[in-house]
């Protein structure tokens, strides 16, 4: 699997202090590198910035707790820890607008096409930023439905040349979602600011007993670390293929 680097990424979501500590524990442990695109103030991911890469995880929406409009957030999430100018929206809710902002406050790496387990190559989008693609996101394979029984056929598609992006959110780590509306009911159950102050005790309580996606994420992880799979990091990647040649016009 030399030749299909694995680039693991957090995507915080304003996930709980205890989850995002739950997970960077076990992928420091699995000796698994990872990125991390930060919504909030984490004091776990602050304390550890010398070992990761930690991007910017911006929300456009008018709804969204970073700012009513595009300038507000990227001025907010600007202010927030990160050492790699590489950024992935909130739910993917990214526009030309959008792009076009956080290309001009520096950013050089775009991770927000999230495919179904399609290996897609890194590419310039209008901007000249490198859009890295994803392989496989946590949300979207529960919403897929796909099985998490089993990690050969996600194996066996990880083979296939070039690089492949897992995301994982550490509340679905930390629960071990079984299916995409398992969540979506702890969600509407509590409030934002409850959703960010979940303590160990609360996790456990709601954490599935049964086999999860958290299960399958450890499997899939484990078994390419056992075939030799190569671990790197967004930024690592996108040095391979050079993060941009020059700035876009305005």
């Amino acid at each position: 699997m030399r030749d299909s680097p694995i680039v693991v990424t957090l995507d915080l979501d304003w996930a709980c202090e205890a989850a995002i500590v739950d997970v960077l524990d076990w992928l420091h442990d699995a000796g698994i590198p990872v990125t991390v695109f930060t919504t909030h103030h984490s004091a776990a991911v602050a304390s550890q910035m010398d070992e990761l890469e930690v991007g910017l995880h911006p929300f456009f929406a008018p709804d969204s707790s970073h700012g009513s409009s595009t300038a507000e957030v990227v001025r907010h999430v600007l202010d927030l820890p990160h050492n790699i100018p590489a950024f992935r929206c909130h739910r993917f809710a990214v526009s030309n607008e959008a792009r076009q902002a956080m290309s001009a406050v520096g950013m050089t790496i775009s991770s927000n096409v999230c495919t179904d387990l399609e290996c897609v190559a890194p590419f310039r989008d209008r901007f000249g930023m490198l859009e890295v693609p994803i392989f496989l996101e946590d949300g979207g394979y529960l919403y897929r439905g796909h099985s998490l029984d089993s990690v050969a056929r996600v194996i066996d598609l990880a083979h296939r040349p070039g690089p492949k992006v897992v995301v994982v959110h550490p509340m679905h780590f930390a629960v071990n979602t079984p299916r995409f509306d398992y969540m979506m009911a702890i969600k509407s159950s509590v409030s934002r600011g409850s959703w960010r102050e979940l303590a160990d005790s609360s996790l456990a309580a709601l954490r599935w007993r049964g086999r999860g996606v958290r299960d399958f994420l450890c499997d899939f992880l484990q078994e390419a670390l056992k075939r030799g799979g190569e671990f790197i990091r967004i930024g690592d990647l996108a040095r391979r293929y050079g993060e941009r040649s020059e700035h876009p016009a305005g």
